[in-house]
């Protein structure tokens, strides 16, 4: 099976200050075994890096912890995608559902794989629901 995992879902595996997705883990272990596929625009990579910087800013992590928790993102199995050719979709779903166009690469990376989306995020998830990506 093919997932999209967004920034949410993914920092929640690392600083639990919320509820983590039900079925994350499991489809992290497929993965690692190549019986599923996590995919993220390489977007991913600089928002996880500014929730963790802000959470070091704030004390939360020492300059140490940062650096092992951006080393252990960067070490999972998810397959990282180009989202330039994602923008126009992604605008056309942001405007349609009334979310920002960086939520909207996520869905509109899954569109464009059949992939269902793991997320935190209350309202991206209703969308995702809504469309049959969740």
């Amino acid at each position: 099976m093919m997932w999209v995992i967004d920034t949410s879902a993914l920092i929640r595996l690392f600083v639990p200050d919320g509820p983590i997705h039900p079925e994350i883990e499991a489809v992290f272990n497929r993965a690692a075994s190549g019986a599923d596929m996590v995919l993220a625009p390489h977007l991913l990579l600089a928002e996880a890096a500014n929730v963790l910087l802000r959470k070091r800013r704030r004390g939360e992590l020492s300059p140490q912890e940062l650096r092992e928790l951006l080393q252990a993102i960067d070490s999972l199995p998810i397959r990282l995608c180009e989202h330039g050719i994602l923008l126009l979709p992604a605008c056309g779903l942001a405007e349609v559902h009334n979310l920002s166009v960086y939520d909207a690469l996520y869905l509109a990376l899954a569109e464009q794989h059949g992939a269902r989306l793991i997320t935190n995020d209350e309202a991206l998830g209703k969308v995702a629901c809504d469309i049959g990506l969740a």
